[in-house]
């Protein structure tokens, strides 16, 4: 499982966004710090943000309420907007196996606190309720908060579509995306459904003109291996440069 940092979707210093795909969709881990003035919570609830599929958003949300800290008598009036912000994005409450403080005060007169916080999308049974693991709290003053993530077993598939190169299957491939490009009406793409439209027409043209061309081939322990220090090289220079004629 492969994590990306989405500083195209959140550009803060506060805020992380982390995407990975678990086979079948694109799921996103949102990582928080909100300060005392509760600049990240304003921040994503003035900046309304797009994404399905957020399994787990954590972190110091600077917030003591008594609803997740039972030694606190009081609520707060950010709590409202936390949980609004949480509910937009599918998200519930979670509260952890094993309750207790999870921020230790440097002042004594001062109590222990429960500010850090994790919320879960309740119809993802891969990611269960989160527990505390205060042995991960040194040097830090914050408590660890752990979350089990359930992984399927899967079945590796040793088989993948190719086209060979300046085949005749290539040219033709090539030939269909020409041909179906052209046929697109990209006159009315005001708006973001029309968009979405097109966008799904020009996805179906580029499937239908691979799978039409692409033969399936399987891997053995026959195969030879095709990578060597010459395609690194290349790759390297492409990203180097960008220029196509590298690639």
């Amino acid at each position: 499982m492969r994590f990306t940092l989405r500083l195209d979707i959140i550009n803060h210093q506060n805020i992380n966004v982390l995407a990975f795909y678990s086979g079948q969709y694109i799921n996103y881990v949102i990582n928080v710090y909100s300060d005392d003035n509760q600049s990240a919570l304003h921040f994503l609830n003035q900046n309304i943000i797009d994404l399905n599929n957020t399994v787990v958003m954590t972190g110091d949300f600077n917030i003591r309420n008594n609803d997740w800290d039972p030694n606190y008598p009081h609520h707060s009036v950010y709590t409202k907007d936390l949980l609004t912000l949480a509910k937009s994005l599918d998200l519930d409450l979670s509260l952890p196996i094993n309750p207790g403080p999870i921020r230790f005060a440097d002042n004594p007169r001062d109590t222990n606190s429960v500010i850090d916080l994790a919320f879960i999308n309740p119809n993802n049974s891969g990611f269960g309720q989160h527990s505390l693991y205060p042995k991960l709290c040194r040097p830090s003053d914050h408590v660890s908060l752990i979350i089990e993530v359930s992984i399927n077993e899967t079945n590796i598939d040793n088989s993948f579509w190719s086209i060979s190169k300046d085949s005749e299957e290539e040219k033709n491939f090539i030939k269909a995306i020409t041909d179906g490009t052209l046929t697109l009406d990209t006159s009315n793409i005001m708006s973001k459904e029309n968009l979405e439209v097109v966008a799904q027409q020009l996805a179906s043209i580029f499937n239908e003109a691979w799978y039409s061309q692409a033969k399936k081939k399987h891997i053995t322990k026959h195969s030879k291996e095709w990578w060597n220090y010459e395609c690194t090289e290349s790759l390297n220079r492409y990203r180097n440069t960008g220029d196509i004629e590298h690639w």
